[in-house]
This record gives C-alpha cells, structure tokens and sequence, in this order.
C-alpha cells in the first residue's frame, strides 16, 4: 500500500485535496518529530477497525506487481536431520 505525505508546515494543500487523495491511499501529514497524522477513506477506516483484514490484504505492495523475480535454483544438498 503506497501513501501520500504532507510536511506539516505546508499548508497549500486543501482539505478537499487530501480527502481526494485519502480516497485511494493513506494520506499521512508530518508535524516536527515525524508522521503526526493520518487521513483514510471510511472504507479503509471500517476495514482497519473491523479486524477483518488477511495476510494478503496487510502484505499487499501493488508497486511490486512489475517486478521480475526469479531466484536462482539452491546448489546445496539436503540432509537428514540428526535426532540423536
């Protein structure tokens, strides 16, 4: 999940600009000692309070959609563990 950031001192940024850009992401604004706030939809608020999210939704990073993965194949042998 990707956020949009808004220092505190700035105050150029309309409230209804920052409720347009909360509608897709979390809108976080910045006092002096780091993120002092942060602005959701109702939809996410709901969401968050609910409880009901799942590993997917919590991990979901959808800027990595593009990435190319593919790992190289491990050379090392497996052996059985030793119990003893």
């Amino acid at each position: 999940m990707t956020t949009a950031t808004l220092p505190g001192k700035t105050s150029e940024l309309s409230l209804a600009q920052a409720q347009k850009k909360a509608e897709h992401e979390p809108f976080v604004i910045f006092g002096e000692n780091g993120p002092s706030h942060i602005l959701l939809s109702i939809a996410d608020y709901e969401r968050l309070i609910s409880g009901k999210l799942n590993i997917v939704e919590m991990l979901w990073m959808p800027d990595m959609a593009d990435i190319d993965f593919d790992p190289q194949r491990s050379s090392e042998t497996v052996r059985p563990a030793d119990f003893s």
